[in-house]
């Protein structure tokens, strides 16, 4: 269940906790229910889906909801606005993706999304877990400038 994925997500958790960066603890941690019902869920749907059609929408709609948290709450000034943005760019192809996937696949049987399958949505998931640190580089970068303003007005 722990791949270098969800370390990283649960070190994001862990350290915007102690940092107390509440929006960006809040996407970190929506991050982390999100891969861990990713993990608990997988193979519960593959056994169910005999037909292999349902899993994908089932994905799509996963990563819609994921979508749709993120905008409302940048909305709601519940994480940060360019955090959300990033993310719903970033995250966009994987529904996409998974639809045309069932269409490609099953309903026509091609197979022209094969290696698109194999490599996009590892890439969305790596950057959906990369997005969880870009706050701690803003705030790293806020502090050193405070640091440098303090400095030359001593």
């Amino acid at each position: 269940m722990f791949d270098s994925q969800m370390v990283l997500v649960t070190i994001a958790v862990v350290l915007f906790y102690f940092l107390k960066d509440r929006q960006a603890l809040r996407y970190s941690l929506l991050c982390f229910v999100f891969f861990v019902n990713g993990y608990l869920t997988h193979d519960l749907v593959l056994d169910l889906d005999s037909s292999k059609v349902y899993r994908y929408i089932y994905w799509a709609a996963a990563d819609i909801l994921f979508i749709a948290i993120v905008a409302y709450w940048a909305l709601k000034d519940k994480m940060y606005m360019w955090q959300s943005i990033i993310c719903q760019l970033v995250v966009i192809p994987a529904p996409l993706l998974q639809l045309f996937r069932l269409v490609d696949r099953h309903l026509m049987e091609l197979s022209y999304s094969g290696y698109l399958y194999k490599t996009i949505l590892p890439l969305v998931n790596y950057a959906t877990v990369f997005l969880c640190f870009v706050p701690l580089i803003y705030v790293l970068g806020k502090n050193r400038k405070s640091t440098r303003v303090t400095e030359e007005a001593s």
